[in-house]
């Protein structure tokens, strides 16, 4: 009676201590208030109710890879939010549509990616997910001509970008999104284009700003709306002060606004009445404004700036000088093609020529660079005509070869006549064994037996702010069922990198991911089911998002990653004193100051392109010397001449090499977009550097070494001592570009060079 009661008692105990336990689990918030995307980095907020008196210090979450395997992410802190609440933000890459995250609390695990098991983790439904092939629109503020917008945005099969608006002012709901937005470039991954409304900068936390700014740096597409708004964000001192093209004087009043009806092209003209009231920031140096002031009014560029497009950073910003979001423009029709002429959708829309073309099931550049990667000397599928012959030749062993053994009907045999089925107890397991033997050499022969690794890089410096991104791709092959330790690093001995948030100063480091295909394919990320694998075990993060630990794989399969890598250097890669001519020519001279040669140099301005060659270190490059520049999409696209016409050489769908599409991802609208590929960018988009071009900027490319370490460490699982260490990345090479602000013409003497290449002392 007395263990009866003891049990009892400890059973309601057990059962209060699991009560307390869910009563401390965490609200979880995904993405921009609620929409996020499989493939995408996306901002994940755990809110935990208050008191915090029995909360971790940190938490884990784990989610799904392509392969159904759980990632377990880095340890995140938790912090006290605005409103006292505990709250930790991770940032996380959904593989599978299935939308399941299991909490993790760091104290009831030792940390290990194997502790899933006795993790005892708490799994949390979300929402589902958009897919990987949808884009998607982050409105701050509240703006009913970005869900116009879109429409005019829809491609000929009908999808059209996913609008997500976040006001606090308006809808209570946004509220919590805009609580629960992300701090870093990353968490904003999932955006391909974001638009602020000046009037709601007050109602974000500056670090939302600040992640969105440093999102624009690493390659974003930012539209600011700020007109009557402009001077308070001006004296804010919030990060959008930077997103101004210039410091705000005064508000003058506009008096007409056909500079604006033109701009968008629209079909109905403002009232005459609009304008009264209306006021529009005049800047204290208009003439030094950095960009292209694309719509003003007054005589010239410079009297009165209504919209201007600039460089910032990797990435672009697009000012307005109205309140779109207010009346008179908030329903004024012409509002929606404004938008969307600054969104470039336009153009975007007309070049996507080869329609028809387009839909090839999830295969995009993203997903051609993934088959290029994943080619390794020595490795190929089984041709079919070798498992057909084997096939047969099995066949034809057990009948007729092993029947006229068994059957004793050989010419001469003295057992004519006679049944010998006693022989097939010793001729089958030989035909067997004979047959799994030739099986077994022909999957060596096409499988290889050594480690094999692929990989390919690209490196984005800008020289005005001294951003650096490193991204690379890279493939494993292994002969054995294994696991990996996989960790990336800069190299410091080709180029110094100072680790770190370029633009906020904080501490950062390097991301390593796993590299797959959109779409739902075998293997994709909107797949119905999961990739079927031989190595299903779940893995994790180390000390941090540059580390992966314990990664399984099966033998004679690869696996393939991405990285990437962002900071500063100390020393500009380029010193440059090129200048534009009046007829959009370059002149002036560029040096390379890095501490090797790049290889097959270009120079690429606007539209065209000056042929560079080797250039080595010291040595200077002069645009106005040599034969001149070319058509830069005849060069991408390599059109050819057959007497006194251009050939044009469509888009090689089954190209392999890395590099090629790295070349045309990082230009693939001045390549002509999906119009020459048939195929859309995908994830390879933000590498995109062509709407740089234009404004002001000049991008030198070579290729030289690569700029990130590949560090992999394998542990067989069948116990082998000594299993081989995979050597770096072997003969890795990477397209370098180097983003150079080009000098004002008042600034720098004409250029004088008598060569096209001089080697400085």
């Amino acid at each position: 009676m007395i263990a009866l009661m003891l049990a009892l008692a400890g059973l309601l105990m057990a059962d209060a201590v699991a009560a307390d336990h869910r009563d401390v689990q965490p609200q979880l918030r995904v993405g921009f208030d609620g929409v996020y995307r499989t493939g995408s980095w996306t901002p994940l907020t755990l809110e935990f109710p208050t008191p915090a008196s029995d909360l971790p210090q940190a938490v884990c979450v784990w989610v799904e890879d392509p392969d159904g395997q759980y990632v377990r992410s880095p340890p995140a802190p938790l912090e006290i939010s605005g409103d006292g609440k505990p709250v930790a933000r991770l940032s996380v890459r959904f593989g599978r549509p299935n939308a399941r995250v299991l909490v993790e609390d760091v104290r009831q695990t030792d940390g290990g990616a194997a502790g899933l098991e006795g993790a005892a983790a708490v799994p949390h439904s979300l929402p589902a997910p958009v897919p990987a092939t949808e884009s998607v629109m982050l409105v701050l503020g509240d703006l009913p001509a970005a869900e116009r917008a879109s429409r005019l945005l829809a491609k000929d099969d009908g999808t059209r970008p996913r609008v997500v608006a976040i006001n606090p002012r308006v809808n209570p709901a946004g509220a919590g999104g805009a609580a629960t937005l992300g701090r870093t470039a990353q968490a904003f991954d999932g955006a391909d284009s974001i638009v602020v409304c000046g009037r709601s900068i007050a109602d974000f936390d500056p670090a939302v700003l600040q992640g969105v700014d440093a999102w624009v740096r690493l390659g974003g597409q930012l539209v600011f709306i700020s007109g009557m708004s402009a001077a308070d964000v001006d004296r804010g001192g919030t990060p959008a002060a930077g997103w101004l093209p210039g410091s705000v004087a005064k508000l003058v009043p506009l008096r007409r606004g056909n500079a604006l009806e033109t701009y968008a092209r629209a079909n109905r003209p403002l009232d005459k009445g609009a304008f009264t009231g209306l006021e529009v920031p005049l800047f204290k140096s208009p003439q030094e404004i950095d960009g292209n002031v694309e719509a003003f009014e007054g005589r010239g560029p410079a009297d009165l700036p209504l919209v201007v497009r600039r460089a910032q950073g990797l990435g672009t910003i697009v000012w307005v000088g109205i309140d779109v979001d207010q009346a008179p423009f908030r329903d004024w029709s012409g509002s929606d093609s404004l938008l969307v002429e600054m969104l470039r959708g336009r153009r975007a829309t007309q070049d996507a020529g080869r329609v028809g073309e387009n839909d090839r099931g999830s295969l995009d550049l993203a997903g051609q660079l993934r088959q290029a990667i994943d080619q390794f000397p020595g490795v190929a599928p089984l041709p079919f005509e070798v498992i057909a012959g084997l096939g047969i030749l099995y066949v034809a062993c057990l009948y007729p070869l092993d029947w006229w053994l068994v059957s004793g009907r050989r010419r001469g045999s003295p057992t004519v006549g006679m049944r010998s089925s006693w022989l097939a107890w010793v001729t089958l397991p030989l035909l067997v064994a004979a047959a799994s033997g030739l099986a077994w050499s022909a999957g060596q022969r096409f499988k290889g037996t050594a480690w094999q690794t692929s990989a390919a890089s690209l490196v984005d410096l800008d020289v005005g702010s001294g951003l650096v991104r490193v991204a690379s791709f890279a493939g494993i092959w292994s002969p054995e069922n294994a696991r990996l330790d996989l960790a990336v690093n800069p190299d410091q001995g080709h180029l110094p990198i100072a680790i770190g948030d370029p633009t906020a100063g904080q501490p950062a480091v390097g991301r390593v991911s796993w590299f797959a295909p959109c779409g739902r394919g075998i293997g994709g990320t909107d797949a119905p089911s999961p990739h079927p694998s031989l190595a299903s075990t779940n893995y994790g993060y180390g000390g941090s998002a540059a580390t992966l630990d314990g990664i399984p794989i099966a033998a004679s399969s690869s696996r393939l990653f991405e990285a990437e890598i962002t900071g500063q250097t100390a020393t500009p890669a380029v010193e440059s004193s090129l200048t534009r001519e009046g007829q959009g020519t370059l002149r002036g001279e560029v040096t390379n100051r890095l501490p090797f040669p790049l290889e097959d140099c270009v120079l690429a301005h606007a539209g065209w392109l000056y042929e560079v060659g080797r250039l080595n270190a010291g040595q200077s490059f002069s645009p106005a010397a040599g034969r001149g520049p070319r058509s830069l999409a005849g060069a991408l696209t390599r059109r050819t001449q057959n007497k006194d016409r251009e050939i044009n050489v469509r888009w090689n769908l089954t190209e392999r090499d890395p590099l090629r599409i790295l070349e045309i991802a990082g230009f693939h609208m001045a390549a002509g977009g999906s119009g020459y590929t048939s195929l859309e960018a995908g994830r390879l988009a933000r590498f995109d550097l062509s709407p740089l071009l234009p404004l002001e900027r000049a991008v030198l490319v070579g290729r030289g070494p690569a700029a990130i370490d590949w560090e992999c460490r394998p542990q067989s699982l069948a116990g082998t001592v000594g299993s081989p260490q995979i050597p770096p990345m072997p003969g890795q090479s990477a397209i370098w570009r180097i983003v150079i602000p080009l000098v004002r013409p008042t600034a720098i003497a004409p250029a004088s060079a008598t060569s096209s290449i001089t080697t400085l002392p």
